[in-house]
């Protein structure tokens, strides 16, 4: 019986049709081109496989190019209803923001068993399942009759693990057609989503592709050609491993997964917090610049969005840099994933404390939306820096790792604001802004260690280690 076996290597994963032959493909989640195949004659591989494998590539490049589509939606529209829901329903501010919590909270529960099924199964068929849960909780949330029912389905769509719809056109939506309109249009909008990854998304774990690839040579060859992972055993004692086990065996002995994890979740309390800022600092309570609408308000949160924008227009720099010193190496170098980082990270504090002194309601507005693009920009290179790290350190087991690095921001966001406004009341804007400014600044000397000597925090985790051909 021949075995087709995956080794994953520093930008390459290695297919071997052992005894008889091989072949050798750049890592593309199964696009693949004539060009990125090379094909070893030397080891027997007959012309009849090399021809089919060629028919299989160019299937795929035909099937993902027809429906390779990128679904990109943003924060949670929870908190614009949530006003229209306390009326209604008569519970406090503090009640109200349990909702957001359950929904954070299932959040970061759902990737610690959604993402190592999606190692064992697959990816296509999670994020199908998923994805249908979160959509089909749309209903009960638009005709929920108490506030039991919103909370119940609220902490289920979170873990089921999809993203919910912006802010700002939530906003609108809600004040002219009420808060239960919000889940009517996301309940359309999801569906129709749904229907395009059901026609569109490929499968990209590679050893579903690989599995695949084998069961394509053995009907068009009727040779036993079998996929490693396949031959693997499937008991039940294996699935509970690998869905419950290694995600938090991983948080909690693999010291790059834990160190992740807690810069992460450092980085969204900061950002959990400063959220709190934006109503207060435009709205028309005390210290605030007196704006009414509340829609208005929910726009400033734009700054984010333009800080993140720039930061992405400079992502080729970021990339650049990374494969020079692939090519250097002669190998992966994830420790380069840190490099905008270094000089990136300084404007969440630098931009926090712009935030915090330019928020007086008797100097312009603009100065602290400023403040807050700055901070955007920061936040969203190390985050970018953060998952980058991971799962070029962890590659085969990557969504294991980046389910204990969730898990830990889930858990940050699901707390903190059920504290948030506490402490900007208690400080008022600018001290509050400040105190943030001063927290983050713990960040700055962070990646300049991984940069330099991430090597040595990734010799230590086994896990890792071993996916760089080390021992543990």
């Amino acid at each position: 019986m021949a075995a087709i076996s995956a080794s994953v290597q520093p930008g390459m994963a290695t297919v071997q049709l052992a005894p008889e032959s091989s072949l050798t493909e750049a890592q593309t989640a199964g696009k693949l081109d004539d060009s990125q195949v090379e094909y070893h004659h030397a080891l027997g591989i007959t012309e009849e496989v090399e021809e089919v494998l060629k028919r299989y590539h160019a299937y795929v490049w035909n099937k993902d190019e027809r429906g390779n589509l990128l679904v990109q939606l943003c924060v949670s529209g929870y908190s614009t209803g949530v006003e229209q829901m306390q009326k209604e329903f008569g519970f406090s501010t503090e009640v109200g923001t349990v909702g957001l919590s359950l929904f954070i909270l299932g959040f970061a529960l759902g990737p610690m068993l959604l993402a190592p099924l999606s190692e064992y199964w697959g990816r296509r068929p999670v994020y199908l399942v998923s994805w249908t849960i979160f959509t089909l909780f749309q209903l009960p949330l638009a005709l929920a009759k108490n506030l039991q029912t919103i909370l119940v389905c609220r902490f289920i769509q979170g873990f089921a693990g999809s993203a919910p719809l912006g802010i700002v056109l939530s906003t609108y939506l809600a004040q002219t057609k009420g808060w239960r309109w919000l889940y009517w249009v996301y309940l359309i909008v999801f569906g129709a989503f749904l229907v395009i990854i059901f026609l569109g998304l490929p499968e990209t774990r590679d050893t579903i592709v690989l599995q695949k690839k084998s069961k394509f040579l053995r009907n068009e060859t009727n040779q036993p050609f079998y996929a490693e992972h396949e031959l693997a055993k499937k008991d039940p004692s294996h699935l509970y491993k690998v869905t419950i086990v290694r995600p938090f065996k991983f948080l909690f002995t693999e010291p790059i997964t834990y160190l992740c994890a807690g810069i992460n979740g450092f980085v969204f309390g900061i950002i959990f917090l400063s959220n709190e800022a934006f109503p207060l600092v435009f709205g028309s309570g005390n210290g605030g610049h007196n704006w009414t609408h509340s829609g208005t308000i929910n726009l400033t949160f734009a700054s984010y969005v333009v800080g993140s924008v720039i930061a992405f227009a400079l992502q080729p720099l970021q990339e650049s840099k990374y494969h020079l010193a692939c090519r250097r190496l002669g190998a992966s170098d994830p420790e380069a994933r840190w490099w905008s980082a270094l000089w990136a990270t300084p404007f969440m504090p630098a931009g926090l404390m712009v935030a915090a002194w330019t928020s007086y309601p008797s100097l312009p507005w603009i100065p602290p939306l400023i403040g807050f693009a700055m901070f955007g920009f920061g936040f969203y290179v190390i985050l970018a820096a953060i998952l980058n790290y991971v799962v070029d350190g962890y590659g085969h087991y990557s969504a294991s790792a980046l389910g204990g690095v969730v898990f830990v921001r889930n858990i940050v966001g699901a707390i903190f604001p059920l504290f948030s406004m506490q402490i900007f009341v208690g400080l008022g804007n600018q001290w509050a802004l400040f105190l943030l400014a001063v927290v983050s600044l713990l960040l700055i000397p962070i990646p300049s260690y991984l940069y330099y000597r991430g090597k040595i925090v990734r010799e230590r985790s086994p896990y890792c280690a071993t996916h760089f051909g080390k021992e543990g």
